[in-house]
């Protein structure tokens, strides 16, 4: 526009041009002004922005550095994952074959268990297998000593017997055999022959008391075939009480019994009753005759067995002398207190030991006599 309005020529203006050709500079002074403005604001803008730019091109160097900073560090710890995963790869390695080595120990450590249970199987087994061979030759060994026992008993029976045969039998049937012969005599008077008659009775019956005798121990040691059965012993004592009732008011005894402590037996009941029969008896028969007779009969029980007690305030019996005779046959101690054959006590001897039992006692003179009598229960 300004190099349009200078091509005009001067003579063709006029002031109304002038006027507007001065109106038109001004314009485009004004425009000219407004446009370096523009163009200053323009290039204070385009500072800011350059430096703005120049901000953020520091800024992006710096993001860069930085950028430039972590990618190392990445790599680093790249390189660190690379070496720690290598290493991972190495220990997950190493724990497979531990595994595997664990694996291994525990099957090997199973056979061991396996092996240790059969062990201990076979152990427990020899163990059974022991204890069932010890029980049976603690009861072999039991066997062999109540065999021995029994042996020992029977050899002290038959010296027994063979001094009833040479004595107890011998005499009368050597007066059988002299009668005999003397009857055989020609002119024997009346009376001798009666006497001889009568020697000959009285030496028969002693002859068959000591065969019946001989039979009733035969019989007791022979055959205990009667079966056993549950005794309540208060009951049965309260029985044998009432049955010897009026002997025991003839000596003003007393008879006291206390069974608590063991109440019952199963044994043979009519062995039992001969052994507390004849035990009473020779209580009463063997008295002290000053005093009340008093006799008690107790129970217990010890180490599994029924122990039965005897005692009595009678005139006792001399062990030191007596000691093992007591049980003897055809032995008396006390021949002027009362009549006998000395069979009672080795009688009940007898009859306890065919029950499986044993019998002691204990006696000083004027004190009385205590027996004990131990079953298995």
């Amino acid at each position: 526009m300004l190099y349009r309005l200078l091509r005009l020529p001067l003579k063709q203006t006029s002031i109304m041009e002038d006027i507007n050709r001065s109106d038109e500079l001004t314009n485009v002074n004004k425009e000219l002004a407004f446009q370096m403005e523009e163009r200053k604001q323009r290039a204070a803008e385009l500072a800011i922005a350059n430096k703005e730019l120049l901000f953020q091109n520091a800024e992006k160097e710096k993001r860069a550095e930085e950028l430039v900073i972590a990618n190392k560090e990445l790599i680093f710890q790249n390189a660190e994952k690379e070496k720690r995963a290598a290493e991972l790869v190495i220990a997950n390695k190493e724990l497979i074959f531990q595994n595997a080595e664990r694996e291994k120990r525990d099957e090997e450590l199973v056979i061991a268990n396996k092996e240790l249970v059969f062990q201990n199987q076979e152990k427990e087994k020899r163990a059974a297998e022991l204890i069932i061979a010890n029980e049976e030759l603690l009861f072999q060994n039991e066997q062999k000593e109540k065999m021995t026992t029994d042996l020992i008993q029977r050899n002290k029976d038959l010296e027994q017997f063979a001094y009833i045969i040479s004595h107890n039998l011998r005499a009368p049937v050597a007066n059988i055999i002299g009668l005999s012969y003397r009857l055989q005599q020609t002119g024997l008077p009346d009376e001798l022959r009666s006497q001889i008659g009568a020697g000959l009775s009285t030496s028969v019956t002693k002859l068959d008391e000591v065969i019946r005798d001989l039979n009733d121990i035969l019989k007791i040691r022979q055959k205990v075939d009667e079966s056993k059965q549950l005794i309540k012993l208060e009951k049965f004592v309260t029985e044998i009480h009432l049955s010897i009732e009026k002997m025991v008011e003839n000596e003003k005894a007393l008879i006291l019994w206390n069974f608590t402590e063991a109440e019952e037996i199963v044994t043979i009941k009519s062995y039992l009753h001969s052994i507390f029969y004849n035990l009473i008896s020779n209580s009463l028969k063997y008295r002290q005759l000053t005093e009340t007779p008093i006799i008690k009969i107790t129970s217990r029980k010890e180490n599994g067995k029924i122990i039965l007690l005897f005692q009595d305030n009678g005139i006792g019996i001399d062990l030191s002398t007596a000691g093992e005779h007591v049980f003897g046959l055809y032995k008396r101690f006390h021949p002027d207190r009362a009549e006998g054959k000395g069979m009672g006590l080795y009688m009940v001897k007898t009859q306890v030991e065919s029950m499986g039992g044993k019998i002691s006692v204990s006696s000083e003179v004027n004190a009385g006599t205590e027996f004990r009598i131990e079953f298995n229960s």
